[in-house]
Order: C-alpha cells, then sequence, then structure tokens
C-alpha cells in the first residue's frame, strides 16, 4: 500500500465503529435463518484466519491493505444478506412463486418449508418464525435495514479507500440488487421493511456514484435504476430525506457524465404525482401542459 492511498490515521473512526456495531447485529440476526447462519460461520470463520494471519506477519504500512480485506468482507456479508431478506419476501407477497435464479428463495408458506428452503427461523420455536409472522417479518426487516447501513457505513470508513470500495460493490452485482428494492410494490415496502427503506437505497446509490464515472456509466445504462432514481425525488412520507438524496445522485451522474447531462435535459414530464394535491391543497392546481412542461396555477376562488 503506497503513500498517495493513504493511510490508517484517514480512518473515519466514527463510521468504523458504527460497522463493528451493526455487524455484530447483523452476525446475531443471523442466527436465526439457516442460510444465513452458514454464511455467517463462514464469514467469522475467514475474518479470524485472516486477523490471526496479519497480527503474525505484519510489516509497516500493510494496515491499510488489511483494513481493505475487512471492508470487502463486510461488504459480501451485508449484501448477502439484503438480498437473501428481499428474495424471501418476494416469495412472501407472491405466495407459490419461487426465483429459480437465487436459490435462497423458498416460496414456502409454512413451518415445514422454512426448514428445507433456509427461511427466517429459530430452532426453539420454528412455527413462531414461520414466513409471514409477525416475528418472521419484524426479523427480516431488521436484517435488510441494518445490511444496508453496513453498505453505506464502508463507503464512508476510508476516504482514500472509496474508489475502490465502490469498484468491488460494483463487481459484487450491488446495482442490480438496488434495482430490485427500489422496484417492489408499495403494499411489499410497507409490509415488510422498515421506514427509510427506499430512502436508505438511494443513499447508497449516492455514495456509489460520487466521482466514479464507472458506476454513473452503470447507473446510466439501467433504464429501470434510473427511473426508480428520478422518482424518488418526490416527496415520501415513509422515506423522509429520500428526495435529497435522491438529487445528490442526479448531481453525481451530470458531474460525471456528458450523457447524463443530456438524458436529463431531453426528460418531459408525464404527469403530476398524486401527492402534489395534498401538497399544495385547493390553493394550487400543478399539472403537465401539453407541451411536457410541469406548471401550477392558482385556483379560482369565489366570493359571494
Amino acid at each position: 500500500m503506497t503513500d498517495h492511498e493513504g493511510s490508517i490515521r484517514d480512518l473515519n473512526t466514527r463510521a468504523l465503529g458504527e460497522i463493528d456495531n451493526k455487524v455484530d447485529k447483523l452476525l446475531t440476526l443471523c442466527e436465526t435463518d439457516v442460510k444465513l447462519k452458514d454464511f455467517s460461520f463462514a464469514f467469522k470463520l475467514e475474518h479470524a484466519v485472516d486477523v490471526a494471519a496479519f497480527d503474525a506477519g505484519r510489516e509497516p504500512g500493510e494496515e491499510v491493505l488489511h483494513l481493505q480485506h475487512v471492508l470487502f468482507r463486510m461488504i459480501k456479508l451485508s449484501l448477502h444478506v439484503a438480498r437473501h431478506v428481499l428474495h424471501r419476501t418476494k416469495g412472501f407477497i407472491a405466495p407459490g412463486t419461487t426465483n429459480t435464479e437465487d436459490p435462497v428463495v423458498g416460496g414456502a408458506t409454512n413451518a415445514e418449508g422454512d426448514a428445507e428452503s433456509g427461511g427466517l427461523q429459530r430452532e426453539s420455536s420454528v412455527a413462531e418464525l414461520s414466513d409471514g409472522s409477525e416475528a418472521w417479518l419484524d426479523m427480516g426487516a431488521t436484517l435488510s435495514h441494518s445490511a444496508v447501513e453496513v453498505l453505506n457505513l464502508t463507503l464512508l470508513s476510508h476516504r482514500r479507500l472509496l474508489r475502490r470500495l465502490q469498484t468491488y460493490c460494483l463487481g459484487s452485482q450491488v446495482l442490480e440488487y438496488i434495482t430490485d428494492a427500489l422496484t417492489i410494490s408499495r403494499d411489499h415496502e410497507i409490509t415488510c421493511f422498515l421506514e427509510g427503506f427506499r430512502r436508505e437505497h438511494v443513499r447508497l446509490v449516492a455514495n456509489l456514484t460520487y466521482e466514479n464515472k464507472e458506476v454513473c456509466s452503470a447507473v446510466l445504462g439501467d433504464t429501470r435504476l434510473l427511473t426508480a432514481i428520478l422518482g424518488a425525488t418526490r416527496i415520501d412520507l415513509e422515506n423522509p430525506g429520500m428526495g435529497e438524496w435522491a438529487t445528490f445522485v442526479i448531481r453525481n451522474l451530470c458531474y460525471c457524465s456528458n450523457e447524463a447531462r443530456e438524458i436529463l435535459r431531453g426528460l418531459t414530464p408525464i404527469s403530476i404525482v398524486e401527492e402534489a394535491d395534498e401538497l399544495f391543497g385547493k390553493a394550487v392546481d400543478p399539472h403537465a401542459t401539453p407541451e411536457g412542461r410541469s406548471a401550477m396555477e392558482p385556483l379560482q376562488t369565489h366570493t359571494e
């Protein structure tokens, strides 16, 4: 690790402390799930071996390289957990459906099916954590939220490692996962996840696209993801602050890419979201003009 790549002194200790706490929480919660339990065991074993090897053969200047390996493992764990929970909830929202591309999706809706498919459960009370139960939904929602928080925090942990961490996430198909997460139905979101689910994923896109042309190009090449980001600029009571993060993503895209500026310049509004009526009440009429522009006109009031 060369000097221009920074030193351990550049570490964001606050972010790393939060990562440690949330990863401990993730590993504890993973004990309730058969497949996640196996994955968390492999994570802990790999981590212990790596730490022991580093301590035994440590050389000056290798601290940041070791930190990079640790953060890569954190990303791998968090993305695996988040993806697993999302697919499991898809099986719950659409009973009887399975995703053949992801072996963790069981689609079972009873305790016996969970035991075979790796659903959220624990040995002491399989029925309590069967698919669709309140405990199952709470556990999955907490796992998902913590996992995405860890993904965000890893990108804030060391400013000189940001580009490498972004590239690792991109290679781990994080954008494919984010696209799936941001395109679920509103009912799916409210039923299965905590408040701020969409906001945290948009925030993750903002951190991934920050001064990274490769990630920006990948976002621009995914129509579903770009549409979801543009749609996230609206006010959403279930996701406070999401609009600001979506605006930050758009800023990153325009900063890194002429293509992004041309694409966004050519967009025209299709319609006005229903929330606009609630926001402006009866004072203003928000609408789209025939030319495809948004407009707001004061409503005429009649007095007797």
